[in-house]
């Protein structure tokens, strides 16, 4: 087995955890809302769950206030009531034609709550890496025929690529560190 098909092997599997990491920072909310916030929202409507975005149009109208006007009138109280479930921190209010989300500012304590929340999500996703590592590591040193020398340049060449990621994993957590505490 050759040193990039070992490569391949990690990298694939790393972009579950990263991608994983990445919709969870899209959930925590900064000082400015995001209709991101609504992806995991879903209405019971036509007899199925449907996700929000295919039922209404959503709309920032500013910092704090998400603007929901559903295609079908008949379906406001079903989304509100969706809206209520989901548990994102608000309650909708409904008019008749349509809904209004509108955020509390976020004060200093929830700030540094939520960067604890994306530190963790860090940590987590840092581990996930580092399992995945170990798993490579534990396929290569299982093979036969495969002398020190390579399997000291494999590890050596796995830790770079596990360094790598986890520095693009720390920029992104600093950058959604920056998000989340800016006023």
């Amino acid at each position: 087995m050759e040193w990039s098909e070992l490569q391949e092997q990690f990298e694939l599997e790393a972009i579950e955890p990263i991608e994983w990491m990445n919709e969870e920072y899209k959930k925590i909310r900064s000082g400015r809302v995001s209709i991101s916030i609504l992806d995991n929202v879903k209405v019971n409507a036509y007899g199925e769950l449907m996700n929000l975005n295919q039922l209404s149009n959503l709309q920032v109208v500013d910092a704090r206030q998400i603007l929901i006007k559903p295609y079908d009138k008949s379906q406001i109280h079903d989304i509100a009531k969706a809206i209520s479930i989901a548990n994102i921190g608000v309650n909708p209010q409904i008019n008749s034609d349509n809904i209004r989300l509108i955020f509390p500012p976020q004060t200093e304590e929830n700030r540094i709550s939520n960067v604890k929340k994306a530190k963790a999500i860090l940590e987590e996703t840092k581990e996930k890496i580092r399992n995945i590592r170990k798993n490579v590591q534990t396929t290569y040193k299982k093979l036969s025929g495969v002398s020190e020398d390579v399997i000291r340049y494999f590890e050596e060449e796995l830790n770079k690529i596990t360094k790598k990621y986890n520095n693009d994993l720390e920029t992104a957590f600093q950058v959604k560190e920056q998000e989340l505490m800016k006023i």
